[in-house]
């Protein structure tokens, strides 16, 4: 039986918009998409409130990973989704719908898409509120977000469509920790948020797991098993990261495997400023496997992060 969730600490649509009293903030999105042909890409926009901008485009067939990131200032308006960012701009466009248009460029990437979410906003662990050791994070995805538009890789113009994620966090609270992070969505129409929060030296010091069934009810617990299988090391920074991974939980009888596709999806920071470099994975996922005795298969996104100078 699914457990009734406490009330919910997000209001929409105030809470879209900007939150300046908090220290850190993020607005990210990730899509699977297709062109015409059947051609496969993974796309990643990020904002931070700091002055961050994160832009990537993979396309799957031919391995092909491309990466812009910039630091300049983060334009936001409070109580109303409205950002900007140079020529960039992601904004709401209808107010009875979770309805957005999403314009991002850099370098030879860029895109131009419109986002329908087809279900209600998906906060985390159930109500919205995440409560790190050091402080409290507020949190909410739109899970299954239809999209249809144009991507620019390698300075060509591509019709696509397909689906999208979209993340949203704000908080008080600077890590000093890593994580393993991943967004699944699945072919029932199901679709779910997990992480290991990890220690500096390695040890796990949260864990969380919430779902989004088919009907839209919302699941969440801290009990599930997620195992690291296989491992790529990149040529570039040296750090291994886990690019095959097992995710169970018995009570719903869920077992999925989550591979990293292509392993190549490593991003570095701040590789134009005079400061030391910093590397992490984020990329496009594959899934298949189990859930309540079904087979399923689908999509999904991770990120990989450690803030300490070890690997994984």
């Amino acid at each position: 039986m699914r457990k009734k969730l406490d009330k919910p600490k997000i209001r929409f649509p105030r809470d879209e918009g900007g939150h300046p009293s908090f220290i850190v903030e993020w607005w990210y999105v990730h899509f699977s998409l297709s062109d015409p042909e059947g051609r496969e890409y993974s796309v990643m926009v990020a904002y931070f409130n700091f002055g961050l901008k994160i832009l990537s485009i993979s396309d799957i067939a031919a391995g092909r990973f491309q990466k812009f990131v910039s630091g300049s200032a983060l334009h936001y308006v409070e109580q109303k989704f409205d950002l900007r960012w140079g020529r960039d701009h992601w904004f709401r466009t209808d107010p009875e719908s979770f309805s957005y248009q999403l314009e991002s460029y850099g370098g030879e990437v860029g895109l131009n898409l419109t986002l329908v979410s087809e279900k209600p906003p998906l906060l985390g662990c159930g109500r919205g509120l995440i409560e790190w050791t050091g402080g409290s994070s507020y949190y909410y995805s739109l899970s299954r977000l239809k999209t249809k538009g144009e991507i620019r890789l390698a300075n060509k113009a591509i019709k696509v469509e397909g689906v999208g994620f979209m993340d949203h966090q704000w908080m008080n609270y600077l890590a000093e920790d890593g994580w393993d992070w991943f967004a699944v969505q699945l072919n029932n129409n199901c679709e779910m948020v997990f992480w290991h929060l990890v220690n500096p030296d390695g040890s796990l010091k949260t864990v969380d797991l919430t779902i989004m069934f088919a009907d839209n009810s919302v699941y969440h617990t801290q009990d599930f098993a997620l195992r690291r299988l296989k491992s790529w090391v990149s040529p570039q920074s040296g750090r291994g990261y886990g690019v095959l991974w097992r995710l169970q939980h018995e009570a719903l009888g869920l077992d999925l495997k989550i591979e990293g596709r292509p392993v190549q999806q490593e991003i570095q920071m701040f590789e134009t400023l005079s400061m030391p470099p910093f590397y992490f994975w984020e990329g496009s996922t594959t899934v298949s496997g189990y859930l309540d005795g079904k087979a399923v298969s689908g999509a999904g996104y991770a990120e990989f992060v450690r803030l300490s100078d070890g690997s994984e």
